[in-house]
């Protein structure tokens, strides 16, 4: 009894240590002829140019390789090269068969990839790609495509994020079987056939993915003039801003106009704007009294046709002005009446004052005269 705890406890021993904590073991512990040293490689390339646009949401496409390498084996146990006996034949056997499984080592199983991104600014839509099972020196047959969304304020230029590819790899494998002897001494074939595997799991390779956030034009809105009344209308002036890094040629204006704004002079050219500069856009604008709301911010579309440095006609993104009517400011009627009493007062007191007084004195400076 004693002897038999001995050997399980052996036994337990010896899976613990060839086992560790990130391996997983299936099988049974028999002779282990090789020791092989190696893990997969894995790779990623970006598919086309790797430009993605400001402030659209693209496809990112990868394509993944292995360039994984067998860096080094170790005989863990010898077969003798001199004698012929059925467990040498058995022995050599099974060491072919180790050997015939090197290519396991090198291959990645059960591959998930990740994209991320630690910038803010720029999000990855799409979740966990499945990949398969990938040999050494082979690519991907399908590219892994992720939904990237590039925020509008990205400054252009080059940025990294990380794809995270997990799987799994063989470590190991051990066979043990029972020999078969053909009657004269010699192996004809083996029975009882196992198989013992080791895997290395959850194996994540981090690999930095390159983009690049095109150069482009860009407008913004600095600042808004507005005169506009209501019933009269009048002008308004827009002055916009190139914060891109292109040029934007034979630039205009076109304005999108709805109740209570309405304009014969709906386009505004602006020219040629640099990156950096600014340029104004007047349009004379009409305000229906009937349907203002006096006080309401209010927007109005505009947007500017421009061509790039190709001399291709481009379209900025919708460019909203916000602009107030404010209500005219008139007399109130109690004002008005005030004005109006005071007036009446005057012109009684003038009357008053003539009659009584003013030709009184007249009169009697008229006697005295004719007294003298």
């Amino acid at each position: 009894m004693a002897l038999l705890l001995v050997l399980l406890l052996s036994a337990t021993l010896s899976v613990a240590i060839c086992a560790p904590a990130n391996q997983s073991y299936y099988g049974d512990l028999d002779k282990n002829y090789y020791s092989f040293y190696g893990a997969p490689d894995i790779h990623a390339s970006v598919q086309g140019n790797g430009q993605l646009n400001r402030g659209q949401t693209s496809t990112l496409s990868l394509v993944l390789s292995n360039q994984g390498v067998l860096q080094g084996f170790k005989t863990e146990v010898e077969v003798k090269s001199s004698g012929n006996t059925i467990d040498q034949q058995l022995n050599a056997t099974l060491q072919q068969m180790e050997v015939e499984n090197v290519a396991g080592v090198l291959t990645a199983v059960g591959m998930v990839a990740t994209l991320e991104s630690s910038n803010p600014d720029i999000l990855i839509k799409t979740g966990p790609q499945e990949a398969g099972s990938l040999p050494t020196g082979q690519t991907t047959m399908q590219p892994m495509r992720y939904t990237v969304e590039i925020g509008k304020d990205v400054p252009a230029g080059e940025y990294n994020l990380t794809l995270n590819v997990t799987y799994k790899h063989l470590r190991n494998v051990i066979y043990s079987a029972d020999a078969v002897d053909d009657g004269t001494g010699n192996l004809s074939r083996v029975r009882n056939l196992n198989a013992s595997y080791w895997y290395d799991e959850n194996v994540t390779q981090s690999i930095p993915i390159k983009i690049n956030v095109k150069e482009d034009t860009k407008f913004e809105i600095v600042s808004v003039e507005n005169n506009m009344r209501a019933g009269s209308g009048g002008a308004l002036k827009v002055t916009y801003k190139n914060v891109g890094e292109i040029p934007a040629k034979d630039a205009f204006v076109r304005l999108n106009t709805a109740t209570p704004f309405s304009t014969t002079d709906d386009q505004s050219y602006l020219g040629t704007v640099n990156p950096g500069e600014t340029a104004v856009a007047s349009f004379k604008m009409s305000v229906d009294k009937d349907s203002v709301i006096y006080n309401k911010l209010y927007a109005i579309n505009s947007e500017i046709l421009y061509n790039d440095n190709y001399g291709h006609q481009q379209i900025t993104d919708s460019l909203m002005i916000e602009v107030q009517i404010a209500e005219e400011e008139g007399i109130s009627p109690l004002v008005i009446g005030i004005v109006l009493a005071v007036i009446v007062i005057i012109i009684a007191g003038g009357v008053f004052y003539y009659f009584n007084y003013y030709k009184k004195g007249k009169k009697l400076s008229l006697k005295k005269e004719k007294a003298n």
